[in-house]
C-alpha cells in the first residue's frame, strides 16, 4: 500500500510539473513562431558560404620516387629520416608564402561589390571595370583597407571617390590617376562593361554604384589561411584533400586550383635549384674520396709486406675458445673443492647424522664409504629405539661408525689435496692462454683500423657514383610534385548557414526561452500560487475553498442570485465551513473568526462576502469589524464611515447595547453589521476586558451565525486574544501575494495552540491555478469558461478581451 501511494504521488507530481508548463502553451507557441521567423529572416539575408574541394596526389611523399635529386642525399642520411613526408607537404600547401602568391595571381586583395536592396554582394569576375595598382609595392605596403566608390558618367569617363570623401573626381578609363597617394588605373572589363558604362542616360542613371575595397595582402592571405584545410584523404595514402569556404563559388574554385599550380611551380623551382647544387656536390666529393681510397689501399699493402703479417684473426679465435674451456674446468674444480670441505665440516660434528651421497665428488672409494656410513647410522638409530646404551650391538655399531667416519675424513683430506693440485694446474694453463691473447701484435689492431677506414671510403665512393647517374636523370626529367586527382569543385548548396540546423536551433530556443523563464520563476518566485502550494507547506490543513481573482472592473460584492464564479466559490466555502461548524459539539450560535497573516490578503473581502452568502441562505448573520486598529469594513457601505460607532464604543461603554450599534445591510435583510468604531489607543487591553465576553454572548442570543473580521495575526495580538471565542478560524491566504515563508508562522501558531480549529481560504487565485492549480485548473477552468451562465467566456474570448482592453 505504501509503495502504491508513493508511485501515485510521483505520478501526480510529474503531472503537476508538466501542466505547470502546458498552461503557458500560447507563450511557447508565440515564442517558437517568433524565433523561427527570426531564423527565416537571418537565412534570407545571411551570406551563404560554399565549400570547394580539390584532391591531389603526391607523386612521391618520401623523396621523389627515386628520380628526385634530393634522394641522392637520402641514403647519405644528410637530410634526416622524415624529410619530405606527407605532413611536410601539408604544411607547405598551408604556408603563408604560397597563399600570398595566390592572392597576387588572382588579385584577391581587390574586392568588387554592388549593393542590392538589403545587402552588398560581391561581383567576382563580373565587375564592369578592373582597378589596378601600378606600383606593386603599394599593395604590399597597404596597412589598412580602403574602399572606393565608382559611378559611370559615360562610355569614356567615370566618377570616383573614397568612401569617406564627400566629392567625386571625374576620371577617364585607362588613364593613370592618383588616389590617396597610390597610382591606379581603371579599365573596362568586357563584356561585363555593357550597360553599366556605355548605356543611355537613363540606363546610366539606373546603374548601381560599384564599391571597390582594397585590402592589405597580408590580411587577405591570413584570412584564406584560416579558412583553408589540407588533410590526407587516408592515413596510408599520399592523396591530399584541399577545401575552403567562401561566399563566391567561383572564387573558392579558382583559389584552390591556383594554389595547386603555385605549389607545383614552387616544387619544380626547388628541384631545379637543388639538382644543380647536388650534381656539383657529388663531383667534388668523388675527387676527394678517390684520392683517400687510393692512399688507404697503398698503405695497407706496404704495412703487411714490411711486417710479414698472416691471418692472426683465426689464431686469436682458437685461443679464445681454449681459454673459455679452461675457465669452465676451473669453475668445476672450485665447486668440487667447496663440496669436499663442506662434507668434511659435516663429519667433524659430534652428532650422529646422515651425510649426503653423490654430491659431485668423483672419488668412488669416498662414495662407497659414505654409503656404508649412512647404513651404519640407520641400523644404530633403529636399535637405539628398543635398547639401552649398554647393549653390545649398539656398542659395536658405535665403534664401527667411529671407524668409518675416520676413514671418510682421511679420504676427504686426500681428495681435497688432489683437487687443490688440479686447481693450481688449471690456473697456470689459463694464465698462459690469457697471455697469448694479450700478446696479439699491435700490428693487427692497426691493420684492422686501416681496413675499416678503407671499407667506409669505398662504400661512399660507390654510392656517389650511383647517385651521380640518378641526379643526371633527374636533371633531364623535371615533373610536377603533385598530380591533380580532382580539380576544385564547389558545392551546389551552401554549407553555412545550414537552414535545417538554424530552424531547429531557433525552434528549440523558442521553446527553451519560455521554459527557462517559467523554471526560473518557479525557483525564485516565493509566492503562493495555488492550493497545491498550501498543501505542501501545511499537509494536515483543511482548505475551505478558493476565491478567484476578481478584475478591477468586476464588482467584489456578492449579490442575490449572483451566478458569477466568485459567488459560486463563496457558496462552496459556505458549504465546507458549515460542515466544519457542524462538527463543533455545542448547539449554540457558532462564531467564525476570519483573519490573515499580513495586511492585504483579503480577509475583509472574504468575511463580508461570506457573511452575505450565509445571509442569502436564510441565516441571521452578524458581521463584526474586529480589526479596531485598521478598520476596513466601512468601505463596503457608502452611508457609513470609519468613525461610525461600533466595537470600540461597546467595549469602552458598559451601558451600550449591541442593538444600538448594529445596522442592517441595505442589500441583505438577514445581515447585520457591527463596525470597528473609533480607533482606540489600547486595542489589546480592550479585547482583554469582560465586555468582550458580553459582546459575543449578546450576539449569540440574537443571531444564527457570528463572523468576525479580525486583524492580521503576525502584526498584533488582537486576533489571538479573541480567537478563544471562535469555533472555527477561517485563515485567508492570498495567491501571488503571500510569501511561502509566512506559512511557517501559521504552522508554529497552530503547533503552539495559539490558533485552534483552523481552516484556510485561498484568495485571488488565477483561473489557470483554480481548483488544484495546474493539475485541474488549466485543464477544466478554461474548457468550461471563466464564469457561469450568461457570463461564460472561452479561453480565446478572454484573450481577445484582454487585447482589446490593452488597445483601448
Amino acid at each position: 500500500m505504501d509503495t502504491t501511494n508513493f508511485e501515485e504521488q510521483q505520478d501526480v507530481n510529474l503531472k503537476d510539473q508538466v501542466y505547470q508548463y502546458l498552461k503557458y502553451w500560447p507563450w511557447f507557441l508565440l515564442s517558437a513562431i517568433v524565433f523561427v521567423v527570426a531564423g527565416f529572416i537571418y537565412l534570407r539575408y545571411a551570406t551563404n558560404q560554399y565549400q570547394a574541394t580539390a584532391k591531389i596526389v603526391l607523386k612521391d611523399a618520401k623523396g621523389g620516387g627515386g628520380l628526385s635529386e634530393l634522394s641522392a642525399l637520402d641514403d647519405l642520411n644528410l637530410l634526416g629520416s622524415s624529410f619530405n613526408t606527407v605532413e611536410n607537404e601539408v604544411e607547405i600547401l598551408h604556408s603563408y608564402r604560397l597563399i600570398r602568391q595566390v592572392v597576387h595571381n588572382l588579385d584577391l586583395n581587390v574586392v568588387y561589390s554592388q549593393t542590392g536592396r538589403i545587402k552588398a554582394s560581391e561581383v567576382y569576375k563580373q565587375s564592369p571595370v578592373t582597378l589596378t595598382m601600378l606600383d606593386d609595392t603599394a599593395a604590399e605596403g597597404l596597412k589598412t583597407s580602403m574602399t572606393l566608390v565608382l559611378e559611370p558618367v559615360d562610355a569614356t569617363t567615370f566618377k570616383i571617390k573614397s568612401l569617406e570623401a564627400d566629392q567625386y573626381e571625374i576620371q577617364s578609363y585607362g588613364a593613370e590617376f592618383a588616389i590617396q597617394d597610390w597610382n591606379v588605373v581603371v579599365v573596362p572589363n568586357h563584356p561585363n562593361f555593357g550597360v553599366w558604362g556605355a548605356g543611355t542616360a537613363e540606363e546610366l542613371e539606373a546603374a548601381r554604384e560599384l564599391f571597390i575595397a582594397i585590402h592589405p595582402i597580408r590580411k587577405i592571405a591570413e584570412s584564406i589561411k584560416s579558412r583553408l584545410t589540407v588533410l590526407p584523404a587516408d592515413k596510408r595514402s599520399s592523396v591530399l584533400e584541399l577545401s575552403i569556404t567562401d561566399p563566391v563559388k567561383e572564387k573558392a574554385e579558382d583559389l584552390l586550383n591556383n594554389l595547386v599550380m603555385v605549389y607545383n611551380q614552387d616544387a619544380i623551382k626547388d628541384i631545379n635549384e637543388v639538382a644543380q647544387n647536388t650534381a656539383q656536390f657529388i663531383e667534388e666529393r668523388l675527387v676527394e674520396v678517390q684520392k683517400d681510397l687510393d692512399s688507404l689501399e697503398r698503405g695497407i699493402q706496404r704495412f703487411k709486406t714490411s711486417e710479414n703479417l698472416t691471418d692472426l684473426v683465426a689464431e686469436s679465435e682458437i685461443n679464445l675458445q681454449f681459454s673459455a674451456g679452461l675457465g669452465r674446468e676451473v669453475v668445476e674444480v672450485a665447486t668440487q673443492l667447496k663440496i669436499a670441505k663442506l662434507l668434511q665440516v659435516k663429519l667433524q660434528e659430534q652428532n650422529l647424522d646422515f651425510i649426503p651421497e653423490n654430491v659431485g665428488l668423483e672419488n668412488l672409494d669416498l662414495q662407497r664409504a659414505s654409503a656404508t656410513y649412512n647404513v651404519l647410522i640407520q641400523e644404530y638409530l633403529r636399535f637405539q629405539e628398543n635398547a639401552t646404551s649398554d647393549n653390545p650391538v649398539l656398542r659395536r655399531l658405535a665403534t664401527e661408525i667411529a671407524s668409518s667416519k675416520e676413514a671418510i675424513l682421511l679420504s676427504l683430506d686426500n681428495v681435497i689435496s688432489a683437487i687443490q693440485l688440479q686447481q693450481q694446474s688449471l690456473n697456470k694453463e689459463l694464465n698462459k692462454v690469457s697471455g697469448k691473447i694479450s700478446d696479439v701484435p699491435e700490428n693487427e689492431r692497426v691493420n684492422r683500423d686501416i681496413e675499416r677506414e678503407r671499407v667506409v671510403v669505398e662504400s661512399v665512393y660507390l654510392l656517389l657514383i650511383q647517385k651521380k647517374e640518378t641526379t643526371a636523370i633527374s636533371l633531364a626529367v623535371t615533373a610536377p610534385k603533385a598530380k591533380v586527382v580532382d580539380f576544385a569543385m564547389a558545392s551546389l548548396t551552401p554549407v553555412s548557414p545550414k537552414s535545417n540546423i538554424i530552424y531547429l536551433a531557433t525552434l528549440l530556443l523558442g521553446l527553451l526561452l519560455p521554459g527557462a523563464i517559467i523554471y526560473g520563476r518557479s525557483i525564485f518566485y516565493n509566492k503562493i500560487e495555488s492550493r497545491t502550494d498550501l498543501e505542501r507547506k501545511l499537509p494536515n490543513t483543511t482548505i475551505l475553498g478558493e476565491i478567484p481573482k476578481i478584475d478591477q472592473e468586476t464588482s467584489n460584492h456578492i449579490h442575490l442570485n449572483d451566478r458569477s464564479i466568485a459567488a459560486e466559490s463563496f457558496r462552496i466555502i459556505r458549504t465546507n465551513l458549515q460542515y466544519k461548524l457542524n462538527a463543533v459539539p455545542h448547539d449554540t450560535t457558532k462564531v467564525v473568526l476570519v483573519t490573515s497573516t499580513i495586511k492585504g490578503e483579503g480577509k475583509t473581502l472574504t468575511s463580508f462576502n461570506l457573511a452575505n452568502t450565509f445571509a442569502y441562505s436564510g441565516k441571521k448573520v452578524l458581521l463584526i469589524g474586529g480589526d479596531i486598529r485598521n478598520p476596513q469594513l466601512h468601505r463596503y457601505y457608502d452611508q457609513v464611515s470609519k468613525r461610525t460607532p461600533g466595537v470600540t464604543e461597546f467595549l469602552t461603554d458598559g451601558q451600550k447595547k449591541l442593538k444600538e450599534l448594529t445596522f442592517t445591510s441595505d442589500t441583505n435583510a438577514n445581515l447585520d453589521l457591527l463596525l470597528s468604531g473609533a480607533i482606540p489607543p489600547n486595542p489589546a487591553e480592550l479585547w482583554m476586558q469582560d465586555r468582550t465576553t458580553s459582546l459575543f454572548d449578546e450576539a449569540k442570543e440574537h443571531y444564527d451565525l457570528v463572523i468576525i473580521d479580525s486583524a492580521p495575526t503576525i502584526l498584533v495580538t488582537d486576533t489571538l486574544l479573541i480567537s478563544k471565542y471562535a469555533d472555527v478560524v477561517a485563515y485567508v491566504v492570498r495567491a501571488n501575494y503571500t510569501d511561502k515563508d509566512l506559512l511557517e508562522f501559521i504552522a508554529n501558531s497552530v503547533k503552539e495552540g495559539k490558533l485552534t480549529n483552523i481552516a484556510f481560504v485561498l484568495n485571488s487565485v488565477k483561473m489557470d491555478q483554480f481548483g488544484y492549480g495546474s493539475k485541474y485548473g488549466y485543464k477544466y477552468a478554461y474548457k468550461y469558461g471563466y464564469a457561469y451562465g450568461e457570463d461564460r467566456v472561452t479561453f480565446w474570448e478572454a484573450w481577445k478581451n484582454k487585447l482589446q482592453k490593452k488597445g483601448n
